[in-house]
């Protein structure tokens, strides 16, 4: 009784490793500890990662090693892979990378930022950026110039046109989310 020539025993279809250079592996480890996050596309053919310099097949293939060991939470979206460290993975990290406890991922440090309330450039916070409130002119009202010759002027003579949403029998606010919003408030 002859065996076929390439007969895959079990075993070693449940076991296929990827044999990662010893310097590489640290490599990697020590930019996700250090960083805390890491990101990589989903390309095993992509020669170089971009932020590691490494062949971006070690990069993807250590990452699905930890990930299913809950070392990171990987999340997946528009074909990139997006890795965050776990507790126990920053407690595996410090062991095999010798770190002490002292020594945080980024992730895991205070920022240093402006005080709260003083925000570069308007920021995104309260009454900072688009939608916020503005106190240079009361709530949705006068406006002037424009398309509509005012916020609720319109056209002016015996226009009688159809404006955003009117029509179609939505009523006076339109359609699609496009509600009064909040009642004005007092700011006196």
């Amino acid at each position: 009784r002859a065996h076929p020539p390439f007969q895959v025993t079990p075993q070693q279809r449940t076991s296929s490793t990827m044999l990662i250079p010893k310097k590489i592996r640290l490599d990697i480890l020590t930019y996700l500890f250090s960083e805390g996050v890491l990101c990589c596309p989903k390309d095993p053919h992509l020669k170089k990662h971009k932020q590691l310099g490494v062949p971006n097949i070690y990069v993807m293939k250590l990452m699905q090693s930890l990930a299913s060991n809950e070392y990171v939470n990987e999340i997946f979206n528009w074909q990139w892979h997006y890795y965050y460290l776990t507790t126990p993975g920053i407690e595996y990290l410090r062991k095999v990378l010798h770190i002490p406890d002292e020594t945080v991922p980024k992730t895991l440090k205070k920022q240093d930022g402006p005080p709260p309330g003083e925000r570069p450039f308007g920021g995104r916070g309260r009454g900072g950026g688009r939608g916020g409130f503005r106190g240079d002119r009361d709530y949705r009202g006068p406006r002037s110039g424009g398309f509509r010759g005012g916020f609720r002027g319109g056209m002016g003579g015996g226009f009688r046109g159809r404006g955003r949403g009117m029509g179609r029998g939505m009523g006076r606010g339109g359609g699609r989310g496009r509600g009064m919003g909040a009642p004005p408030a007092d700011f006196s």
